[in-house]
């Protein structure tokens, strides 16, 4: 999707943000990005969702605090009579942030097989399988990793890259399921593309959760 196509379908629509924070901000070319997706998230009216790599991972620097003035500063209009907006006597939040459920989720959960080349499709296959098993980690599947049934149970699921699954794991458990299906439809911006904002899209293919990617507001 575009950017000029969302703006036709009304500012209500739910959205899931995913690291829009100044760790990756100030990385690379993402300001410019990461700037247009915090007016864009200020100006829709809907619920958000924000997935944010914080203090309660330490995956990054940031704070939830740190994340939260990013984006305040981001559409605040200084005055220039204060240096901190907080200083001036008039200032008013300009984000509502009861808008937002913020959730510090960390990193890397399904990356290790992806990165080694890993289809999407297959590592949807096993997303399902964890959780039809109830378990949160890859080498529980099939019996466990010291089972008779392991290995061959990963030769059925990752065929030729069966070696990766038996070398590596993937972790479910980081979102709530449920919580994304109450976004069902939403805009989903942020990033890095095939990093983090990657592993939140395959988590919401897993479970045939729908979205819509803007990908004008997708860094990375």
């Amino acid at each position: 999707m575009r950017a000029n196509e969302f703006l036709t379908e009304g500012k209500s629509m739910p959205v899931i943000v995913v690291d829009v924070q100044p760790e990756y901000a100030n990385y690379g070319n993402n300001a410019a990005v990461c700037h247009n997706i915090v007016t864009f998230v200020v100006n829709q009216t809907g619920p958000v969702l924000f997935f944010a790599n914080a203090e309660n991972t330490g995956v990054s620097g940031d704070t939830i605090y740190d994340i939260k003035r990013y984006w305040e500063d981001e559409v605040y209009e200084y005055s220039g009579e204060y240096d901190d907006p907080y200083q001036d006597p008039n200032f008013k939040e300009p984000i509502d942030w009861s808008r937002f459920t913020l959730v510090d989720k960390g990193y890397g959960y399904l990356r290790s097989w992806h990165d080694q080349g890993v289809d999407d499709t297959v590592i949807v296959n096993a997303i399902r399988l964890m959780y039809q098993a109830k378990v949160n980690d890859s080498r529980e599947l099939f019996g466990g990793e010291d089972s008779d049934t392991y290995e061959q149970g990963m030769r059925d699921l990752l065929g030729d890259d069966y070696l990766i699954g038996m070398g590596d794991t993937i972790s479910v458990g980081w979102a709530s399921v449920a919580q994304l299906k109450k976004f069902n439809g939403a805009y989903l911006v942020g990033g890095g593309r095939n990093e983090c904002l990657w592993e939140v899209k395959v988590l919401m293919n897993a479970f045939n959760i729908r979205y819509k990617m803007i990908d004008s507001l997708v860094y990375g």
